[in-house]
């Protein structure tokens, strides 16, 4: 999926889940709000593997890298916890309305699974072990859930009898 379909996967699970309130308001920065561009931005961070990617002259980075440590299970507890930590920095010299360390460490940490779950669901796969494991687990791809595959339609009518 593409980042900004992550970012507004986020800000409405924000919104839905968290009680988030919009993005952008008159208002000034309070706790929903907060809530809701975490998540936000929780869900767009695994993404930002693309800067390494500029910075490369390999041309196969892209491929062979993206999806990879940012998109790790093992490392989101570790990802959680220093967007946490960075926002809790930032609240003091925003002046803003925050909630406590433990509640945006798991907010973040929803934004980060969301993403890696969402990318797990396609073709090309996310290194979900890295960095333990460097394959690519390939889950449900979302095109099975619409166009059921020839055989497990034959699988479906032979089981019903």
């Amino acid at each position: 999926m593409d980042t900004i379909t992550h970012g507004i996967a986020g800000a409405l699970i924000g919104k839905a889940l968290f009680r988030g309130e919009d993005l952008f308001s008159r208002r000034s920065m309070d706790r929903a709000r907060v809530v809701t561009w975490a998540l936000m931005l929780g869900a767009v961070f695994p993404d930002s593997d693309v800067f390494r990617d500029m910075l490369s002259s390999d041309k196969l980075l892209m491929i062979t890298w993206h999806r990879s440590i940012t998109h790790s299970l093992l490392c989101l507890p570790i990802f959680s916890v220093l967007l946490a930590v960075s926002r809790i920095g930032s609240r003091v010299w925003r002046k803003w309305e925050s909630l406590s360390l433990a509640a945006l460490i798991g907010i973040y940490a929803a934004g980060i699974f969301s993403h890696i779950f969402l990318d797990l669901v396609t073709t090309f796969g996310t290194i979900i072990w890295s960095p333990l494991d460097w394959s690519r687990p390939r889950g449900i791809y979302s095109s099975s859930l619409i166009f059921p595959s020839p055989a497990s339609c034959l699988f479906l009518s032979c089981s019903n009898g």
